[in-house]
């Protein structure tokens, strides 16, 4: 069975990355208290590193077969079967783009940390259908 494998969205993470330093420095000059500061800068880079460290080790997924998408979330992976899925499209928002699978019960599933180009949607379309 064929099986697409989607890999790391970089762009995706430099650019979480970038707006917590931005946001610890924005919130250094208002003069929010630091020990406050510190635990909800520590909390964002530890959750976003962690997310991250799963991914390059394999335990974080995104793979589309015939059989619909596979994907692990918070230690949990989630199945959509062929049937439930109408469509799988790229949704572009600036420099960064997404894969979005749209169900038949109207609900839209975003994989911000996963990057898929125009030839893997054309793939996973095949795949899907």
């Amino acid at each position: 069975m064929r099986t697409l494998e989607l890999e790391i969205n970089w762009l995706f993470y430099v650019l979480a990355l970038s707006l917590i330093w931005l946001g610890n420095e924005l919130f250094s000059i208002l003069d929010t208290p630091s020990s406050l500061l510190q635990i909800v800068t520590l909390a964002l880079l530890f959750f976003t590193l962690t997310i991250l460290i799963l991914s390059l080790t394999g335990k974080r997924f995104l793979h589309i077969d015939k059989a619909g998408v596979s994907y692990n979330f918070l230690g949990k992976t989630h199945y959509i079967h062929t049937e439930h899925i109408q469509a799988i499209r790229l949704r572009s928002l600036g420099i960064v783009s997404l894969p979005e699978v749209y169900l038949d019960d109207g609900r839209i599933i975003r994989f911000f940390s996963w990057k898929m180009n125009r030839d893997e949607l054309l793939k996973a379309e095949s795949l899907v259908r």
